[in-house]
């Protein structure tokens, strides 16, 4: 795991890309991370009476799913955007402003800690692992998601190669656990931020869609195609379009972008 970062540069670059992506996450990124709501919650067994914590929660519809299951869900987001995004999509849920490095909560407050798609955008996924395990209780359920293996992302590729074809892939800070997907890695920080009975599985996720549209709006946000030459933008976009006509399936776009789904226990 590659310790070379810096941590501050990491978290000014996650706060104002998400908080850019927020008004348009539902519909571009949700569609796709979305697919994991229902393994993050049968594998943790949120149900009734379950105490839940989403970390890193976007517009937080993992929390409003638990909720819909009769849990007591609380949803934590650093970005401002996404949280006022989350309230005007779930008015009834509690959402906080709160760093997933830092959570505002007390020791054993929750049985179960779910982050969807979070663990590999932190500049400190050690310290973050730490605190889901403190606010857990001793008999608690932790699940994550993070993507899988790069040669198997086709909705990221389309858009890289894009990018790549016809301007300079930005290096953009990244924290430690980007692109890692080795289950060893995984072992050896949950189990170091004091979980046990670790176990990592694939999800077969696919984002599927009537057109590119959503998702040339996703990753045009996520990367702020707006700040580049019209003309380099109009060519990447162009370059989606074409290349995205393989994965049509009758009427609908279906891209592979697979997660991995990390389990653990207090």
């Amino acid at each position: 795991m590659d310790t070379t970062f810096n941590p501050a540069e990491i978290a000014a670059y996650e706060h104002a890309t998400w908080s850019r992506c927020a008004p348009g996450y539902r519909n571009g990124f949700a569609k796709l991370t979305g697919q994991a709501i229902e393994a993050l919650l049968d594998t943790t067994r949120v149900g009734p009476g379950s105490q839940v914590l989403e970390v890193g929660a976007g517009t937080a519809d993992l929390a409003a799913a638990a909720a819909e299951r009769g849990a007591a869900a609380t949803a934590i987001d650093f970005s401002e955007n996404m949280v006022a995004e989350a309230r005007r999509a779930h008015p009834d849920l509690d959402v906080r402003l709160a760093s997933a490095e830092s959570l505002p909560f007390d020791d054993g407050s929750y049985d179960v800690v779910l982050a969807n798609c979070v663990l590999h955008h932190l500049a400190d996924p050690s310290r973050a692992l730490t605190e889901a395990r403190r606010v857990l209780i001793d008999t608690g359920r932790a699940a994550f998601t993070v993507w899988a293996a790069a040669e198997s992302l086709d909705a990221f590729g389309l858009f890289f190669a894009a990018v790549a074809q016809h301007g300079d892939v930005p290096d953009l800070p990244h924290g430690p656990l980007f692109g890692v997907t080795d289950p060893e890695t995984f072992d050896t920080l949950f189990e170091g931020a004091g979980f046990q009975d670790v176990a990592v599985t694939q999800l077969d996720s696919v984002w599927s869609m009537a057109t590119v549209d959503p998702f040339l709006a996703a990753f045009g946000a996520w990367a702020d195609l707006d700040s580049i030459p019209v003309d380099t933008r109009n060519a990447i976009e162009a370059t989606v379009r074409e290349r995205s006509a393989p994965y049509k399936r009758g009427d609908r776009l279906v891209i592979p972008n697979p997660m991995l789904l990390i389990t653990a226990s207090a």
